[in-house]
């Protein structure tokens, strides 16, 4: 397989003509490198194209005429590739955060691979050099990408990841969106709901030592705002999505039930089960409306409010209340509780799986297309 590892940069003159060398002494004769310079005014570009003669038809440099972000530099070096008939692509970064001795395991998976991601966050991976509090951005970014895309990736916001031509090929790269890092994220998600098969391999990160960091405080803004608009624009919600989106949905409804319990069995001393009946109509009513607007919109979209529906869902929902009254009535027998709302929770909990269940496959059920 041809390889090429695509650079990009802007004003690493301090690292660039170190980095190089580095790379070509660890990779085979079939890896060919790619720097993709926005034009850089420290002259990193020209650094590049005088480094050319000394690896001749292995070294190149695709000028872009402005900055334009990560997004676009990538997609342009892929493309350069691509045209020249490149089997597999590596991303990497131009400060030495990359070590290159990871490249030959990297070019070694990718052979039963779609892609290879360098993972800073499975066992073995790890980060050096960081502050904590950009430690934990970091983390929380990737956290906060895998929760609301249901991705399994580990380290979606890394950028070490190596991607056979045939994977750009099913993602499309004129389908992309993101302008900036968030690309590292709408890859790999691309790659997942394109049934690519993903590879995770450790890596330790290190910190730049020479030069200025790219990133900025509104790119992570913009990172937390457009990974929804990825999740619009691609995603299609899956049973775990609708599931958490149930589970947030019957977190409201809890709230709604508990506050409710507390005030009518715990403060005024009302009757245990009729109350709890109460507490579950009102919460269903609630429920109904965001489960049809939000956990399972997709599945009739956007039908408009039904009472028919509306109807089935609470008769669903009465086994999840029998399961509810039930559990509640057996620990509260057994078991001497401060507060007779800890009792209602837990019966709360143990009906939810079966709510769900009922909610998906009658209630909210996906109608075939005619």
């Amino acid at each position: 397989m041809r390889a090429l590892i695509v650079i990009i940069t802007y004003n690493e003159i301090e690292n660039i003509g170190l980095l190089i060398p580095e790379v070509f002494k660890i990779v085979p004769p079939n890896v060919d490198i790619l720097v993709v310079d926005d034009s850089s005014p420290d002259g990193t570009g020209k650094a590049v194209e005088n480094m050319s003669a000394e690896y001749p038809d292995r070294l190149h440099l695709l000028t872009r005429p402005v900055k334009e972000g990560t997004a676009a530099a990538y997609t342009a070096g892929f493309k350069w590739g691509m045209s020249r008939n490149y089997d597999v692509f590596l991303q990497f970064d131009g400060d030495f955060s990359h070590n290159p001795k990871y490249i030959l395991e990297m070019l070694e998976t990718i052979e039963n691979y779609d892609v290879v991601i360098g993972s800073r966050y499975i066992k073995g991976g790890g980060i050096e050099n960081w502050t904590l509090s950009r430690r934990i951005i970091s983390k929380g970014g990737s956290m906060y990408s895998r929760l609301v895309l249901s991705c399994p990736v580990k380290d979606l916001t890394g950028g070490y990841n190596m991607w056979r031509r045939t994977a750009l090929e099913k993602i499309g790269l004129d389908n992309i969106i993101s302008k900036s890092y968030l690309l590292q994220v709408e890859l790999k998600y691309r790659a997942h709901c394109a049934g690519c098969s993903i590879k995770e391999i450790p890596i330790v990160f290190t910190d730049r030592i020479r030069g200025v960091s790219k990133i900025s405080g509104n790119t992570l803004v913009e990172a937390l705002i457009n990974v929804w608009k990825i999740k619009k624009i691609v995603g299609v919600d899956s049973g775990f999505d609708q599931f958490f989106k149930f589970a947030v949905t019957g977190g409201l409804g809890t709230i709604t039930n508990l506050i409710i319990f507390f005030i009518c069995a715990d403060k005024i001393g009302l009757p245990e089960i009729p109350v709890s009946i109460f507490c579950f109509i009102i919460a269903g009513i609630q429920n109904y409306i965001i489960n049809h607007k939000w956990s399972f919109k997709q599945n009739h979209e956007a039908e408009p409010l039904s009472f028919k529906k509306y109807l089935m869902f609470m008769c669903g929902s009465l086994i999840g209340l029998l399961v509810n009254i039930s559990v509640m009535r057996l620990i509260l027998i057994h078991f001497e509780l401060p507060l007779k709302t800890i009792a209602q929770a837990c019966g709360i909990a143990a009906g939810m799986f079966i709510n769900f269940t009922i909610s998906k496959l009658i209630v909210f059920k996906k109608r075939k297309k005619e």
